[in-house]
């Protein structure tokens, strides 16, 4: 259940009043996009943080209440451990072309093989 729905279900409001709140802020908001923002698996909608602080300032003014309706998102991820990088547009290209050459599904299948590399020539056990 997403947090939006935990807002409602929790404070009881209507949906109307909720979409009054976040149209202070979103003028175009709508029930319609209330409905998939509490459905973000399914559509990918998602409330900007502004909408729901606003939300959370209309009907869970209590800090401990906004504490036990966020709860904390598992992490559903087998490998839960990221490394990240940037790069500019041309070296990004021409990693993302040589990849494709060798075979790599994936940015994450290339890092994956790159660390356990790494750590083999260190003398280290492999991935």
């Amino acid at each position: 259940m997403s947090e939006l729905s935990n807002l409602r279900i929790h404070s009881g409001a209507a949906a109307k009043d909720m979409v009054a709140v976040v149209q202070r802020i979103y003028p175009k908001f709508d029930k319609t996009m209330l409905s998939k923002c509490e459905h973000e698996d399914d559509y990918g909608a998602t409330l900007p943080r502004a909408a729901m602080n606003a939300l959370y300032g209309a009907f869970a003014p209590d800090p401990e209440t906004r504490k036990a309706i966020k709860g904390r998102k598992a992490d559903l991820h087998r490998k839960t451990n990221r490394l990240y990088a940037r790069l500019d547009d041309d070296t990004y290209t021409m990693l993302q072309k040589a990849m494709r050459e060798d075979g790599y599904a994936s940015v994450q299948d290339w890092v994956t093989a790159m660390v356990s590399a790494y750590i083999r020539a260190r003398g280290g056990v492999s991935i």
